[in-house]
């Protein structure tokens, strides 16, 4: 699983770039706007996008890593057979919730082709296509974990 490992890897470096260059898109905008006082116009659209790739690449580390949001008394409490029946139903509702937001994604793009955004003039199917493509890593990410659930495989991302 040498391609699941890359792709963490990368996911993580986008993730931990995007938080740097937004957090310096913030601090350049509130430099200028209260030392120079000058607004720069493009600066609240970049770290909106920036912020945008750091959650959906984010998303992806989390689910590689096994750190979404749990409800601890089924982690805990619920052992055997249910826990697996448990396990199989929350692997399902998240391919099927990531398979929506990857579909409504995609839909944007097409939407996003004819539109520019307003003070950077990028299309937008740009900053779509970059939510269309953590979504798809975030399914495969599902299915890995899928494949570690039902088969107990441990360590296929490395860790």
């Amino acid at each position: 699983m040498e391609l699941y490992n890359k792709i963490k890897s990368i996911s993580s470096f986008v993730s931990a770039v995007s938080l740097i260059l937004m957090v310096f898109v913030v601090l350049l905008q509130t430099f200028t706007r209260f030392v120079i006082f000058y607004s720069l116009p493009w600066s609240e659209e970049a770290s909106r996008y920036l912020f945008v790739i750091m959650i959906v690449s984010g998303f992806n580390v989390a689910i590689y890593n096994g750190d979404m949001i749990r409800i601890s008394v089924i982690d805990n409490y619920i052992h055997g057979r249910m826990k697996k029946i448990i396990d199989y139903i929350k692997l399902i509702i998240s391919m099927n919730v990531i398979f929506i937001f990857s579909y409504c994604a995609y839909k944007f793009i097409q939407l996003g082709v004819y539109q520019l955004s307003p003070a950077m003039q990028i299309p937008l199917a740009i900053i779509y296509f970059i939510m269309f493509v953590g979504f798809l890593l975030s399914f495969f990410a599902v299915i890995i974990n899928g494949y570690e659930t039902m088969f107990k495989v441990k360590n296929i991302g490395g860790e």
